[in-house]
């Protein structure tokens, strides 16, 4: 339904290109001189078609030749794109140069992809009632939302702030295809069949899922999955009770709640994802008969986070007060455990059998009893866990003495930082950190933080993170406890041998909120209702792991029964919240 005030709006590059410099303006010496790329030197490859491409939306064609030549040269660039990740995810948050003006070589060779597909959407509108020009419109429109939505995948996965318009040229794009009565014609893209309206609410739907909160591969996961349930979220013109968030076709900014947007206008739509968190729910309780794909890797947690964020509105459950100082942090499971302990290395404590907050006799301490059996059964083997639960963590390096045939170890110490306060709530802070972060500072991570030296360690877990304009980030943290104890722990098989003993904190009961007392485990090894032995003091005592609360890739929280006491009932989760060509010159030979 046309409407004279819906009006598109889109950035096109100017035809001012007399000639191309390298590959063709025809289709068939296209297809040859793609054959013909370097694909075995990828920084050569990337030059080549970052040229042809900026090029090719600055030369005057046919949009029927455009499309053609745009159809041609997308698989090569989206092979590139795939084949430049390696460069910059898995990175400290704060980028090394050479990673940051790759991630913008990404950025920029699909930016002038989607500005192809849209010069030929535009372009070819004049012939819409011819029916092949109609299907290329349907397919650039499609094409060029992709190529953004990749785009603000990158974004979020960066921690960047997405690039200027990004969001009013998706809107405007589907507003284009909305008022030509297109949104919902099929289009065949990767083996299957999609359309505009579901390659729009696949941004939507990764734009809502709190992507701050996420990490890399898990956004990713999002991403993938959502694909396929885009088809089950409605966009709507008038508001219903069901709609959760809103957007404006004509503002340059990502869908917000209902309750948080503006009087609504003709511009406005809505979004209803109840059909989604219904057929999540339906997979949850039945996998097997469920119609959804859920993504293999795409674990509970993250399902929860999802049907939380798309079936209700999540609201800050504490007000945030601006703060001033600085607060000493440490990150992981390995950093707060050795923090907790005093400072004594975990395979010190194994050495030697206490914890240092023990104070307990060699003699008639059990967890030397029981550590030092271990530790001879395993020849004094540093902790065989520690790399398996936080990978970023390099534990011991082994220098070998060839001519004495022994060996020495040098261990890396977990070490604690240094950051300011931006402001502070009951339930959490928000801190600021200046210049090049620590890999371990990333969403979903275990820290421990306190005001001065002399205080007492508060646990706590990243839940997003921000990049500033600036060098340096943004980070919320939200408390898990006002205090922690260092513990071992080991899971007790029914077959085989015991595990090995592992760091673990132990979380004190809050009464006041309604908190059970619980573990902070390493992520491998254990798992619901599984039988825990614990030693801190005393004799060993053994506990059952209940339901998982939350985890991530370095930890996971259990609340548990003490075995020596009367079952108690389980205990129920909590409810929760283009680059310059000159930087690029220095990178080709390195890809």
């Amino acid at each position: 339904m046309e409407q004279p005030a819906q009006t598109v709006r889109l950035k096109l590059p100017e035809q001012d290109l007399p000639h191309l410099t390298l590959g063709a303006d025809q289709p068939k010496k296209l297809q040859q001189w793609v054959d013909a790329l370097p694909v075995m030197n990828m920084g050569e490859t990337a030059k080549q078609l970052y040229q042809f491409i900026q090029e090719l939306n600055r030369l005057p064609l046919d949009s029927k030749v455009r499309f053609q030549l745009l159809e041609i040269v997308r698989p090569s660039i989206l092979h590139v794109c795939q084949s430049l990740q390696k460069h910059y995810l898995n990175q400290a948050l704060v980028l090394p140069e050479k990673a940051r003006r790759v991630a913008s070589l990404a950025q920029a060779l699909q930016g002038h992809l989607a500005n192809g597909y849209k010069l030929v959407s535009v372009r070819a509108v004049r012939r819409f009632r011819d029916k092949a020009a109609r299907k290329s419109i349907t397919i650039a429109i499609h094409r060029a939302i992709t190529a953004l939505g990749d785009t603000l995948l990158r974004c979020y996965q960066l921690y960047f702030p997405s690039p200027r318009n990004l969001w009013l040229e998706l809107h405007q794009l589907y507003l284009l295809a909305e008022l030509h009565g297109i949104a919902s014609t099929p289009v065949e893209e990767g083996g299957g069949e999609s359309t505009i309206q579901s390659a729009y609410a696949r941004c939507l739907l990764l734009a809502t899922s709190k992507p701050n909160q996420l990490r890399q591969q898990e956004l990713a996961l999002v991403y993938q999955g959502a694909y396929s349930w885009a088809s089950l979220v409605s966009i709507r013109e008038a508001s219903s009770e069901d709609d959760l968030f809103v957007f404006d076709l004509q503002a340059d900014r990502p869908p917000v709640y209902r309750t948080h947007a503006s009087q609504a206008s003709e511009s406005w739509r809505y979004i209803d994802s109840s059909r989604l968190t219904e057929a999540m729910c339906a997979w949850r309780d039945n996998p097997d008969e469920a119609t959804l794909k859920v993504p293999r890797g795409l674990d509970d947690g993250l399902l929860d986070h999802l049907q939380q964020v798309w079936g209700a509105l999540t609201e800050r459950a504490f007000k945030r007060m601006p703060e001033n100082g600085e607060v000493e942090l440490c990150f992981g499971l390995v950093g707060v455990h050795y923090f907790l302990s005093g400072k004594v290395p975990f395979e010190a404590m194994v050495e030697r059998g206490s914890l240092s907050v023990l104070g307990e006799e060699e003699e008639n301490n059990p967890f030397l009893l029981n550590i030092k059996m271990s530790s001879k059964e395993k020849q004094h083997k540093s902790d065989p866990w520690a790399s398996a639960y936080q990978s970023d963590y390099a534990g011991e390096t082994i220098e070998m003495d060839s001519a004495t045939g022994g060996n020495s170890a040098e261990v890396r110490l977990p070490e604690s930082y240094h950051c300011q306060k931006v402001n502070a709530s009951p339930g959490g802070y928000c801190l600021s950190w200046q210049g090049n972060t620590p890999s371990l500072l990333r969403t979903g991570e275990l820290l421990a933080l306190r005001d001065s030296t002399h205080s007492q360690w508060m646990l706590a877990v990243i839940r997003w993170v921000t990049q500033l304009p600036s060098h340096g980030a943004r980070f919320g943290v939200e408390l898990l406890a006002p205090g922690g104890r260092p513990v071992a722990a080991r899971a007790l098989r029914k077959q085989g041998q015991d595990s090995d003993y592992m760091r673990a904190i132990l979380l004190p009961e809050l009464s006041a909120v309604g908190q059970p007392a619980s573990l902070l485990l390493p992520t491998v090894g254990f798992n619901e209702g599984v039988k825990v032995e614990l030693v801190e003091q005393g004799e060993p005592g053994r506990v059952q792991l209940l339901r998982r609360v939350q985890g991530a890739s370095g930890f996971s929280q259990y609340p548990f029964r003490d075995l020596a006491a009367p079952a108690a009932p389980p205990v129920k989760p909590p409810s929760g919240d283009g680059e310059d060509d000159d930087e690029l010159d220095s990178i080709w030979s390195s890809l």
